[in-house]
């Protein structure tokens, strides 16, 4: 538990307006021992603590910080609670407004969790239908944005919740959120300097952005035709696309595609990486649905091949891409766990660029029964078990070296 006694010091400090030497002189102290306490580089002792609690008006408690930590415990629960009520099936607007409402109260008025707040968006955004279109949810939710909105927060916050609540406001209102909070134009940092460097003749600068706009349209309609209203299409359909993502896919990088191939194209891992492993698994689940296994077997080959060389490369191995369009594109692979999640961050800093692949991601499809049902005539195949453990052996390699 880490306590934060020389930041609160401080900062009551200086709410009270007393500079370091006159707080000294009504502890009998040295202004020296102040600014150590202060600094963090040694703890008041411990008979100071009601002689400063006093000073200024506050518990013990609240000088120590165990009040913030308290509240920032009871709000990762509540947080957790929020969380599994949206992965519920039984979960009604209902059941999830008060503690919507109970965060908004809570949260709120701490900074620090602004960004927590960004994933209840997140959360009812992905949710059931009813949930997302309940008229008290999107009231609370308009009020958080509002809140927020109102904030000096960073810009990747400030546009998450614009674009969420343009998603989830209704229809009577989304046009006067849009004109208060829509830019008319997208007039992104990149979208201005590129127009500055187009205009000026500076391709050399004008290029780096060129390609990561390209990049981040092929993720937007990778995803977006994959993700998209899959559940109201047909087997063949959904299959049928995925096979057209792909061939523009081995088209832009230049590859020409085998059959033992038809997700990577060559067996190689290129910057695509995330795209095609989501493709992958989808493609191989759209064989089993309309029964043709071996294809089904052929995609999963090469998808986990794919994530086992891509996780088995060192660390900063450059990652690039054969496209002539891309060629300027070099992510750099990097390993982190966090939350107990495993991810590997895929990084072009010179671009600008960051892919975030997940172990759960990884697994998912594989290990989900009640999401991934087309897998179910096969997952008593042994082959179909080999690629589960083909995928948790190379994550827990891969951690383990790191």
């Amino acid at each position: 538990m880490k306590l934060n006694v020389g930041e609160n010091i401080r900062r009551l400090r200086r709410g009270a307006d007393m500079t370091q030497e006159q707080l000294a002189d009504k502890l009998g102290v040295a202004y020296q021992s102040v600014s150590r306490w202060e600094n963090g580089t040694t703890y008041p002792d411990i008979e100071f603590l009601p002689s400063l609690a006093g000073i200024f008006g506050v518990t013990v408690d609240e000088l120590i910080g165990c009040e913030d930590i308290r509240r920032k415990e009871q709000i990762a629960k509540k947080m957790e609670t929020f969380g599994a009520l949206c992965s519920s099936e039984a979960t009604t607007a209902e059941t999830l407004l008060p503690v919507l409402r109970e965060l908004h109260k809570e949260c709120l008025p701490v900074a620090q969790v602004c960004e927590d707040i960004w994933w209840l968006f997140r959360r009812i955004l992905n949710g059931y239908p009813e949930i997302k279109k309940d008229d008290a949810v999107i009231k609370e939710l308009r009020e958080i944005s509002e809140e927020l909105l109102s904030r000096s927060i960073p810009r990747w916050l400030r546009d998450s919740v614009v674009r969420d609540m343009a998603h989830l406001e209704d229809e009577t209102r989304v046009g006067s959120f849009l004109d208060r909070y829509a830019t008319g134009q997208d007039l992104s940092t990149d979208t201005l300097l590129f127009s500055r460097y187009l205009r000026n003749g500076n391709w050399d600068k004008a290029d780096p952005i060129r390609q990561k706009k390209l990049y981040e349209m092929v993720t937007d309609m990778v995803f977006g035709m994959v993700l998209t209203r899959f559940e109201l299409r047909s087997f063949d359909e959904n299959l049928l696309i995925h096979k057209t993502i792909l061939t523009f896919l081995h088209n832009l990088c230049g590859v020409t595609p085998d059959l033992d191939h038809p997700v990577t194209g060559d067996g190689s891992v290129d910057i695509f990486v995330k795209h095609r492993l989501a493709m992958g698994y989808r493609t191989a689940a759209y064989h089993v649905a309309v029964g043709d296994m071996e294809n089904a077997f052929v995609a999963l080959e090469d998808t986990v091949s794919m994530l086992e060389s891509f996780l088995r490369l060192p660390q900063d191995e450059a990652i690039t891409c054969k496209s002539i369009c891309l060629e300027g594109i070099a992510m750099k692979k990097h390993l982190r766990e966090e939350d107990g999640a495993k991810w590997i961050r895929c990084k072009d800093d010179a671009i600008g660029i960051t892919v975030d692949v997940t172990a759960r991601e990884a697994l998912f499809p594989l290990t989900e029964v009640e999401e991934w049902r087309s897998f179910d005539p096969i997952r008593n195949d042994p082959r179909f078990a080999s690629y589960v453990d083909r995928v948790k052996a190379v994550f827990a390699l891969d951690f383990a070296n790191e």
